[in-house]
């Protein structure tokens, strides 16, 4: 569901490894889990 990307650090890893989790497992409509998607990729391009 998203994009592979380069993690720095482990406070990168960390963070992408959790935000995979709750993506997952969160009660949510697909459009919305889609939406939180986009927004985590947008945050790592910003880069």
């Amino acid at each position: 569901m998203r994009k592979a990307r380069s993690n720095n650090n482990f406070i990168d890893k960390t963070f992408t490894i959790i935000a995979d989790v709750i993506l997952r497992v969160f009660p949510a409509s697909q459009q919305e889990k889609r939406a939180f998607s986009y927004y985590l990729n947008g945050l790592s391009a910003q880069d």
